[in-house]
């Protein structure tokens, strides 16, 4: 039997068989990240904490006054630094089972690729790192940014990476 021109084309993939990552992207859902308003405060308090120590190194040699201008300059790079930092956090995620996926509010994705065994979790934070070929991402994700059912889907997905 000869196939006409209108007939359906075999599938180009492999074997016959579709590529399963690709109906994966489609299918996996996009989860909010709020602002940790836990890990902002505990690094803005890092930043009292540095400036204090720095006025305490300085005042003995300069005195107080005059080390004010020194504690406002490293403040203000501080304050620079957790602006930055604020803006680089993602604020949708996409979980998959061989796939994880950041994406900022502007909707640039920030991280794709698989989750390595160097993810860490804890009860309040988890360290996940994302590897796609050479290039590695590590974001952390505070219990306080997604609901609790994400975080324990993140955490049992990290600590299944951790054992591979």
């Amino acid at each position: 039997m000869i196939a006409s021109r209108d007939s359906a084309a075999a599938p180009v993939h492999p074997g016959g068989r579709v590529h399963i990552s690709a109906a994966r992207r489609v299918a996996t859902p996009r989860l909010a990240v709020r602002a940790s308003w836990t890990m902002r405060a505990a690094l803005l308090l890092g930043l009292l904490v540095a400036c204090a120590a720095f006025h305490t190194a300085l005042a003995p040699w300069l005195g107080a006054w005059r080390a004010v201008p020194a504690i406002l300059a490293l403040g203000a790079a501080g304050g620079l630094g957790f602006v930055a930092w604020c803006r680089a956090q993602p604020a949708f995620i996409e979980i998959g089972t061989d796939r994880f996926a950041a994406f900022a509010r502007s909707g640039a994705c920030l991280a794709d690729g698989r989750l390595i065994g160097a993810s860490q979790w804890g009860a309040a934070l988890l360290v996940l790192v994302v590897e796609k070929g050479a290039r590695r991402k590590t974001l952390l994700i505070a219990a306080d940014s997604v609901d609790a059912e994400t975080f324990r889907v993140l955490a049992v997905t990290a600590r299944s990476a951790a054992g591979r």
